[in-house]
């Protein structure tokens, strides 16, 4: 995920200057009509009880005793635009007409609706063990068909380092599928994983650190790591190490000198006797639970498992505030990409900044704490005036909305980007969005997203033409809409929907060939050979989480094997987040 970024990134950011991102609509910018009968004084008007919406579309003001009021604050009251003196939701101004690519020549045979509810099914059914409470590729026996396996026929679950990242982004899609169902299926779901989530955290014995990775005694076809030298610490803590938690409710590892097992100190974890977890969790992982946690309590209708998602959020907050915004392990060491400050020097501080952001905003909606609330707003984005308020080397008081043009996400022409910083910066500005009502901070955010993100000029092969459905529904909901836009994002919508309609029907492993044409272009960030433009979802892998891959790999390579079924997270979290924001119907 890393690369080496400290001269890149002060050349950059210096580049920039200290305007917001987008220029004017930085921290500092006007916050608009809604704002300017403080600066001007009331201005007046004739037809008492009349009823219009401000010029910049924040709020809506009336007519009453011969001046404009403003009467509904629809941004900042609930994150809506105003629009025929009424609040919308921002990406529904205008009343756009989604074009639902019902004409793609390489779709499915069934409809969206059908697809997604199939691949629901089948999660619950095959994916998700009681016991770990996550999602995971499974292996089938032979004579066991995908149509009608359960968890229990499975004879190999293909866990991995990022279980929790992926697990999260399943998570995620159940609370969109609730947003727009209701229904008990998706809740009973969400609930179970929120367990998973609650269980991530106190396997590792320290409030706010996630484990990567659980595995739990009695699953058929998982088993702890057998080598001892997987438990051998690491002295630089560059590597992830397994632990085991044995029957005194202790973390065991092994001596690297004489390779023989040992109990630390690090102890109280007896619920998890017998478990065995992965360490040196990872901002790629938090990335997905907050965007899960985030979601779970914007969206689910469910007092418990707010306060659970709530709860989750206050504790990763509370343990950055008490370790000057790092994570600190199970063994008191920080974690290798634990790193939440803009100058840590582990990544881009844009890309830094707007994952605090999106955290800290995150946690004082969620939780109601004031001090919460004054760190995002007095430390992180400096409202009460520059003064510095986080103990590390390099961090000067600055707007973090300022670093955000400093995200580093492409290199030149796209080709070295870094795919797993687009997919985690995308979620860290979304999910800023989805929190944050403040107009002009909100413009800083969006125009980053357009700037930095979506289409950077001179970037040939952005986002924008990854064929990434998620990417698209992401933008289109996170854009900026209403007067002075440039409109919603029709034809990303459409693109988004291509791409579902494409999305294959089985996530059964099958071999795909590089498509005709598809030639050498440059070489990305592994030195590995690179196309020109982005493979279609019809002509790219299955994995667990498709939308966070190099569209533009010509070595990603797989073959068939039917026994091997990937989650159907890609399709699932893509089309109900389509459905929750509109883009998409049930008749599609």
């Amino acid at each position: 995920m890393r690369t080496g970024v400290a001269i890149a990134a002060a050349l950059f950011l210096a580049a920039c200057g200290p305007q917001g991102a987008g220029g004017d609509a930085g921290p500092e910018a006007d916050g608009g009509d809604a704002m300017d009968a403080a600066d001007t004084g009331p201005e007046p008007c004739a037809a008492e009880g009349a009823l219009e919406c401000t010029a910049d579309g924040y709020a809506i003001r009336s007519c009453a005793g011969g001046v404009w009021t403003i009467s509904s604050d629809c941004m900042r009251e609930a994150g809506r635009l105003c629009e025929d003196a009424a609040c919308v939701e921002p990406w529904l101004y205008g009343t756009p007409e989604w074009d639902t690519c019902a004409d793609e020549p390489r779709a499915t045979a069934e409809s969206l609706a059908e697809k997604a509810a199939r691949y629901d099914a089948l999660a619950t059914r095959l994916h998700i063990h009681p016991l770990l409470r996550g999602l995971a590729p499974v292996h089938l026996p032979s004579g066991v068909t995908e149509a009608t396996a359960t968890f229990a026929d499975v004879d190999g679950w293909r866990s991995g380092e990022n279980d929790g990242l992926w697990s999260a982004l399943y998570l995620a899609a159940q609370a969109y599928r609730y947003a727009v169902t209701r229904d008990a299926e998706s809740l009973a779901t969400i609930r179970e994983l929120m367990d998973g989530e609650a269980a991530r955290m106190r396997i590792t014995g320290v409030s706010g650190v996630f484990t990567r990775q659980m595995i739990p005694p009695g699953v058929a076809g998982l088993s702890c790591p057998s080598d001892p030298s997987s438990y051998v610490p690491d002295v630089e803590k560059d590597d992830n190490k397994w632990v085991q938690i044995r029957g005194d409710g202790c973390v065991w590892v092994v001596d690297g000198t004489t390779m023989a097992w040992a109990a630390t100190t690090h102890c109280g974890l007896d619920e998890f006797s017998g478990w065995c977890f992965l360490d040196n969790v990872s901002k790629d992982e938090y990335a997905g639970h907050l965007f899960a946690l985030g979601s779970v309590w914007r969206l689910v209708e469910d007092e418990a498992v707010r306060a659970l998602a709530a709860e989750l959020l206050g504790e990763i907050a509370d343990h950055l505030l008490a370790n000057e915004m790092a994570l600190v392990d199970w063994d008191g060491r920080v974690t290798e990409h634990g790193r939440f400050y803009a100058w840590a020097l582990d990544d881009f501080p844009g890309f830094n900044a707007a994952l605090a952001l999106s955290l800290f905003a995150a946690a004082a909606a969620a939780t109601g704490r004031d001090d919460l609330r004054t760190f995002y707003e007095e430390c992180l984005l400096q409202e009460a005036g520059r003064h510095a308020c986080i103990d590390r080397p390099l961090e000067l008081p600055r707007s973090y909305l300022e670093h955000l043009p400093a995200a580093g996400l492409y290199g030149e022409d796209g080709c070295r980007a870094n795919f797993n910083n687009i997919s985690m910066h995308f979620l860290s500005l979304y999910g800023l969005l989805a929190f944050e009502r403040e107009p002009s901070r909100r413009e800083a955010i969006q125009a980053s997203l357009a700037v930095h993100v979506w289409s950077p000029p001179e970037i040939s092969r952005a986002a924008r033409v990854q064929h990434n459905a998620w990417f698209d529904f992401l933008w289109a909901a996170g854009k900026r809409v209403g007067p002075g836009s440039d409109g919603p994002a029709l034809g990303a919508v459409r693109d988004g929907a291509c791409m579902l309609r494409q999305f294959p029907a089985s996530y059964a492993e099958r071999f795909v060939p590089v498509p005709p044409g598809f030639e050498p272009f440059c070489l990305n960030r592994f030195d590995e050979s690179a196309s020109e433009h982005a493979r279609e979802i019809a002509d790219r892998c299955a994995a667990t989480f498709v939308w966070w891959r190099d569209p533009f790999s010509l070595t990603d390579a797989c073959s068939d094997d039917p026994q091997t079924i990937h989650p159907p997270t890609g399709y699932l979290l893509a089309y109900w987040m389509a459905r929750a924001h509109g883009f998409l119907s049930a008749a599609d």
